[in-house]
């Protein structure tokens, strides 16, 4: 893989992630509207979805640059 198609699949790869956790957090905001306790749960639930993309993502970066 050439240098030029490995920053090609990084961008992909962030963009991908980024395009999931802002979706994630469009979802949540609507569904917790104006009750507060909701707003809180979405929050920690964003939190760990953003986490685990986080982790998803740099597994796979991590790969990338390994050359799997």
């Amino acid at each position: 893989m050439t240098e030029i198609q490995k920053l090609t699949k990084q961008r992909d790869l962030v963009a991908a992630a980024f395009n999931a956790i802002e979706s994630k957090s469009r979802n949540l905001a609507v569904n917790a509207e104006d009750d507060e306790k909701k707003q809180a749960d979405a929050f920690g639930e964003l939190l760990d979805f953003i986490q685990q993309t986080n982790i998803k993502l740099n597994k796979e970066l991590f790969k990338l640059e390994e050359g799997e």
